[in-house]
């Protein structure tokens, strides 16, 4: 499994005061990027997302790594993750319709 595990890297500046907010998208972002190639996020390891302020220039400079494993390219969009060594299916809430749809029936 440990050889399996690949590091995606994306590095930038930004001039966003909300860090948490723009981590968060940023995320996401490298997480779609994985799923296009076939991989999807190894649970077991935490983004790692580090910033730094350049007061200088009044803006920040992050790096930021999400770590995936490969699977059936098929199966990443519904598939959350890898949590040791075992695949997590996506949770897809059901929309508010169907659900009111169910109960009235």
């Amino acid at each position: 499994m440990h050889d399996e595990i690949q590091r995606f890297n994306l590095n930038g500046e930004i001039a966003d005061r909300e860090v948490t907010k723009t981590r968060e998208r940023l995320v996401d972002f490298v997480e779609n990027m994985m799923r296009e190639q076939g991989y999807v996020p190894a649970l077991d390891i935490e983004p790692q997302f580090t910033v730094d302020y350049d007061a200088a220039q009044e803006r920040y400079t992050f790096a930021l790594s999400v770590y995936g494993v490969k699977i059936d390219k098929e199966k990443t969009w519904t598939v959350g993750g890898i949590l040791s060594g075992k695949e997590i299916p996506k949770y897809t809430p059901k929309s508010k319709s169907q659900q009111s749809l169910s109960t009235a029936e």
